[in-house]
């Protein structure tokens, strides 16, 4: 249909908003697409820190179902009890707690999920592949840090900064997983 006014694609970058300053970049990467809001990358970072931490104190004792199960299901309390917190303070402001808006908070804090799928992925696949726990879990480890630095350097791309800028967020943001793996290593 030529000549009609086609709807926006909320996804498209469309220049600074309101307040924004000029100089703001287009979303770049993975970042572009998901976890963009300052909320969504802290639930994310949230729970690939905690899914990481979970891992290494399920992993001393456990095996690696129980490491599995430990690490989902703590993320599922996690995320369960944001979510009722908010609901709860909402309720408390006086806020209507409709179908809606229970909804659109649940969903607000699922990054906390999401982030930690692709690391306890990481665990199964090298177990699956012949590593012992151990080993399955550094992977897992390691597989974390590099989303946690990735998850820096998107969210610095994503707020303007030069590669340079971006890279020193990526390496400070990557520092949290350097420390689990310290801990699972002095643990070990």
């Amino acid at each position: 249909m030529t000549g009609a006014a086609q709807p926006p694609d909320p996804g498209a970058y469309r220049g600074p908003e309101a307040g924004e300053t000029a100089g703001r970049r287009p979303p770049v990467g993975r970042i572009g697409r998901r976890w963009t809001d300052e909320q969504e990358l802290a639930h994310a970072i949230h729970g690939t820190v905690v899914g990481a931490a979970v891992m290494v104190a399920a992993s001393l004792h456990g095996t690696l179902a129980q490491v599995v199960i430990t690490v989902v299901a703590t993320l599922l309390v996690y995320w369960a009890t944001e979510r009722y917190a908010e609901l709860l303070a909402a309720g408390a402001r006086g806020r209507v707690l409709d179908r809606p808006s229970v909804v659109a908070a649940l969903g607000r804090g699922w990054p906390m999920l999401e982030s930690s799928y692709v690391p306890v992925i990481a665990l199964l696949i090298a177990s699956a592949l012949g590593a012992e726990l151990l080993t399955a879990v550094l992977v897992a480890l390691c597989l974390s840090t590099v989303l946690l630095a990735g998850l820096g350097y998107g969210a610095a791309r994503h707020s303007g900064a030069a590669r340079g800028g971006a890279l020193g967020w990526a390496a400070a943001s990557g520092l949290l997983g350097v420390a689990v793996i310290v801990l699972k290593l002095a643990l070990h």
